[in-house]
């Protein structure tokens, strides 16, 4: 069905049409700016009360329109409205002369975007034309890059997939915003894998389809470790606030041949290994088979990457997965030689990498979780339920 929009109270009965955001065809939301009016010298943004598909724009730029004048149609599915008018109404704090807006209109430029130079943060025709060349540079860097390269050989340009591209933007704000400290350590898990494989075996005999792994028991454990050290998992707010989450859901990093994605298992302290076993493996699966929507991405509180058997490194770095505030990374396990005062005994240590946001946790805070976590390496048998 199609939807009026119309004009709410602005305070004013005639207003000025000085923007309009957006073009029949545009999929909306509620809440989502559709045009600016001016009210004397203020501008005035007017949100939609529906979401669906604008069919049909009454207005254009000039216009001077009244209260409760139709803007637009829109179809929507729903007929639900928002009948609230004063959170239809937000103050635009943008400072530009009508032909500036209008300039920006015809070159599709959204204002918010452009850091006005004149006075009071006015945007000037200057401004815009910094803005526009520095659009063109950024939208010529790939072409410029390859020129430059080329005069020396052959090159191909590629195009990154999504997931690879929302990989690296996450890696840029962990990089950006976290101060990175990381502790490294290790662990004996001698007597855990001789457990863990009889266990499995035990599992085969009774014909369950599913294996403890290494990481499920970590997984396991940390469950255990962020109840003890609430810090661990909360978010930083505004550098002034700790949010502390009362739930706990682990991400697990997995490599792809398009990049890293981190699956969550969620509530894994309710849970016995068994089960964050079971559904490990139904995830993996579902990114084996590109089937793993982007929701069972979200809602992260502690993050474990773990490089596994495959590889030969000892210690890694990993990064905070923003905003939370620390990652366990997971190495290859090596047998070594221990002394245990009269002999050397051979020891399988798994190497421990523990990377936190500096702001949250101190290095007495790492030290202790640390030790939390070889503790319960040791006392494994009482997570196995």
């Amino acid at each position: 069905m199609n939807l009026e929009v119309r004009l709410p109270n602005v305070g004013i009965d005639k207003v000025k049409v000085i923007e309009l955001l957006v073009k029949i065809g545009d999929h909306i939301n509620i809440d989502q700016t559709l045009l600016v009016v001016e009210v004397g010298k203020a501008m005035i943004e007017i949100p939609s009360k529906v979401s669906g598909i604008v069919q049909d724009i009454k207005v254009k730029i000039n216009d001077k329109i009244n209260t409760d004048c139709l803007l637009m149609l829109v179809k929507t599915n729903s007929n639900t409205v928002t009948t609230d008018n004063t959170k239809l109404v937000k103050n635009y704090y943008i400072y530009a002369s009508p032909i500036i807006r209008r300039l920006a209109y015809k070159l599709n430029i959204n204002l918010k975007n452009i850091i006005g130079t004149g006075r009071k943060g006015r945007i000037l025709r200057c401004d815009i034309d910094k803005f526009i060349k520095r659009e063109e540079n950024n939208n010529n860097l790939p072409e410029f890059i390859v020129q430059q390269y080329s005069q020396y050989g052959n090159v191909k340009l590629i195009k990154l997939k999504n997931d690879k591209i929302f990989t690296i933007e996450q890696l840029n704000n962990s990089w950006r915003n976290v101060p990175h400290v990381t502790q490294f350590d290790e662990v004996d898990i001698t007597n855990i894998e001789e457990f863990r494989k009889k266990y499995n075996n035990k599992l085969i005999s009774q014909n369950i389809p599913v294996k403890i792994t290494l990481l499920t028991i970590f997984i396991k454990i940390i469950s255990v470790a962020l109840q003890e050290f609430p810090y661990f998992n909360s978010v930083l707010i505004n550098n002034k606030e700790l949010l502390l989450k009362k739930y706990i859901n682990i991400g697990i990093v997995v490599a792809t041949n398009t990049g890293l994605i981190v699956p969550v298992l969620y509530n894994v302290n309710n849970k016995d290994i068994l089960t964050i076993s079971y559904e490990l493996d139904i995830l993996l699966m579902k990114i084996k088979n590109n089937k793993l929507k982007l929701s069972y991405t979200k809602g992260s509180n502690f993050t474990i990457s773990n490089l596994g058997t495959n590889s030969s490194t000892t210690m890694f770095t990993p990064l905070v997965n923003f905003p939370e505030v620390a990652i366990l990374g997971l190495s290859k396990a090596r047998t070594i030689p221990v002394w245990d005062g009269s002999n050397f005994i051979p020891k399988l240590m798994l190497p421990l990498s523990l990377s936190y946001d500096h702001r949250v946790i101190n290095g007495l805070d790492s030290v202790n979780f640390i030790s939390f976590i070889k503790e319960l390496v040791l006392d494994i048998r009482n997570l196995i339920t």
